[in-house]
């Protein structure tokens, strides 16, 4: 009987076995073939609305397959058509149905799938890098000021967060288990799509600015040349020459493209999507993100998948076409890495993309979402200063920073986190300052390490890598109620210049907590258990900004709000803040305290 160490070393072995990408699907004049039908003689294209739908169905079988025949006989089963899909043409394929079927199906839950350093490791090679001169000032769109930004742009952990992103909630809905013929779209995945490349985009601008560069200029004219070019220096991938403009593809053209672009702003202005000849007004962020991307809530129901449609897919083709800025005749017959998940990153131009859609997104969000209601936030008090008179800006004693290597035996097995904290900032200690105890700091450290990247032929290539020192949150709040309340904790980051804008906080951590009745309560939680790494797979090297050699200025901000009210993703900072109302405002309310912490970034 196969076991289920058996079933993991054919998973592991079909997931990262090497191969060549067969051809591109193309019309008889050798140009990419948009509407033909999908074929696993092709190479896999998953921003194509019929390839991803047929990837999903053979994922469907995939499933039928392990219902037919329970536990490991019918994973074994699952793995034997997987291999022999693999087999019959490009096996991306039948690896991204069998990654769909792992990941959602309750028997393909017990077997892991590699990370994409193992699945790929030729697709995390670093391109070539330029270390950034002083002073670190150069305008955007010049190779060398782009690639500084490359450490961030390659991560191997940040590339395979959103190639994994695409398998854990496709755009057509993943199979159901129980019906696999049916598609399974969770709750509010619209909102997530919006939500997580806007932090995204916020985490790249604040690397940018950690370089003196500006902000990511959105692509929102499809005709104009691109200035900026990239060499991923891949295999199976084109570079993308500067100076090249979009350009038709046969059925689908810029101009077609940008009727959809230009249906979409109106949208986002007005307030409503048409359907047929019927306006619908748009009552949540969800329609419209859905309809941007698109996926089966698009406003354009079962057409949701045809180029053409009245909003077409704008998000997905727009990959397509920006991995397609040459002819094939001249790429080899290769796109450029935007036509992959697992590469797009790399690119820059996947950045001005993404903040083309995000800006038509937040247009409407801006225009027609009312501010959130805060007045029913828990009744907590977390301090913003300790003492009378003039406040300072940004200075709570409520949230203290510890580095880890000067927390006394935290290394140890044993050692208990939350004990040691209570012990040190709570009880006789509530009311002194961070800078009383030598285990706060007010700066935490970043710094560039070299990580191998192990290929096939058992070499191996180093690539710079972003990491930081270990650091751990201490946070008091106080209940200021005689009964239990249980919170949710917010966990904020923004750069001081960035501050003001509400799209440019980053969300570190989100987790809930039980205050006892009128507790003055110390809470413990190391920075390495953050949900935004736990739960959604953000890597752990990435959880903080690189900051400047000299330093760079930041700011915390934490919320705490009642954890029986689901909140919007984001929350507050989604929606605009009331009229004349700023960030800094928040800090009226008392569930919400802030403090500037500097990121300083160390060369080894």
């Amino acid at each position: 009987m196969t076991t289920l160490v058996e079933l993991q070393a054919r998973v592991r072995a079909l997931l990262c076995r090497e191969s060549s990408p067969p051809p591109l699907p193309t019309t008889a004049r050798g140009e990419l073939d948009v509407f033909g039908p999908p074929s696993t003689g092709q190479r896999f294209l998953p921003f194509l609305p019929s390839h991803h739908q047929h990837a999903l169905s053979l994922a469907a079988r995939f499933m039928e397959l392990a219902n037919a025949r329970p536990g490991e006989a019918g994973l074994a089963a699952v793995l034997d058509e997987a291999e022999r899909q693999a087999q019959q043409g490009d096996p991306e394929w039948a690896r991204y149905a069998l990654r769909v079927f792992l990941a959602h199906h309750p028997e393909g839950r017990g077997l892991s799938v590699p990370p994409l350093s193992e699945r790929a490791p030729h697709l995390v090679l670093p391109s070539p890098y330029k270390e950034p001169p002083g002073p670190r000032k150069a305008a955007a769109g010049t190779p060398s000021a782009e690639s500084w930004l490359s450490y961030f742009r390659e991560d191997a952990g940040l590339n395979d967060a959103l190639d994994t992103w695409r398998v854990l909630y496709p755009a057509g809905g993943a199979p159901d288990p129980a019906e696999p013929q049916r598609r399974v779209r969770p709750p509010r995945r619209g909102e997530l799509f919006w939500y997580t490349y806007q932090q995204l985009l916020a985490r790249y601008d604040t690397e940018r600015l950690a370089f003196g560069m500006p902000r990511t200029v959105p692509l929102e004219d499809y005709a104009s040349p691109i200035n900026e070019g990239y060499d991923p220096r891949l295999p199976g991938f084109a570079p993308r020459p500067p100076g090249v403009s979009p350009r038709d593809l046969p059925g689908y053209g810029i101009a077609d493209h940008a009727t959809r672009r230009d249906r979409l702003c109106i949208a986002a202005s007005s307030g409503l999507l048409w359907h047929e000849d019927k306006p619908l007004l748009i009552e949540s962020l969800e329609q419209l993100a859905d309809t941007a991307e698109s996926n089966p809530g698009s406003v354009d129901g079962e057409a949701w998948m045809e180029p053409l449609s009245p909003y077409g897919s704008l998000h997905h083709l727009g990959h397509v076409l920006l991995s397609q800025l040459l002819p094939l005749s001249k790429t080899g017959g290769l796109p450029g890495v935007l036509a992959s998940p697992a590469t797009a990153a790399r690119d820059p131009l996947f950045f001005r993309w993404h903040r083309h859609v995000d800006d038509i997104l937040d247009a409407w969000q801006s225009t027609h979402q009312p501010p959130h209601d805060l007045s029913d936030g828990p009744q907590v008090l977390m301090r913003k200063w300790l003492g009378d008179g003039l406040v300072p800006a940004h200075q709570s004693p409520d949230i203290i920073v510890c580095l880890e290597q000067d927390i006394p035996g935290a290394t140890s097995p044993g050692f208990d986190g939350q004990r040691w904290a209570e012990a040190l900032f709570g009880g006789d200690h509530w009311t002194s300052p961070p800078p009383a105890f030598r285990e706060s700091t007010h700066t935490l450290r970043t710094r560039m390490v070299q990580e191998p990247v192990r290929l096939p032929d058992g070499r191996e290539a180093l690539k710079p890598r972003l990491d930081h020192d270990t650091f751990h949150y201490v946070l008091r709040v106080e209940n200021q109620l005689p009964r239990e309340q249980r919170v949710t904790v917010r966990i904020y980051v923004a750069a001081d210049v960035f501050a003001e804008d509400r799209r440019m906080w980053l969300e570190l951590d989100q987790f809930d907590h039980t205050l006892r009745p009128s507790e003055q309560a110390v809470i413990f939680r190391p920075a390495r258990q953050s949900s935004l790494v736990k739960e959604r797979g953000w890597p752990a090297n990435l959880l903080l900004p690189r900051g400047r050699d000299e330093g760079m200025l930041f700011r915390f901000m934490v919320m705490l709000t009642d954890a029986e009210q689901e909140q919007e993703f984001g929350y507050p900072l989604n929606r605009p803040l009331p009229p004349g109302q700023r960030p800094v405002d928040l800090l009226a309310l008392p569930n919400v305290t802030t403090r500037n912490i500097w990121i300083q970034h160390f060369k080894e």
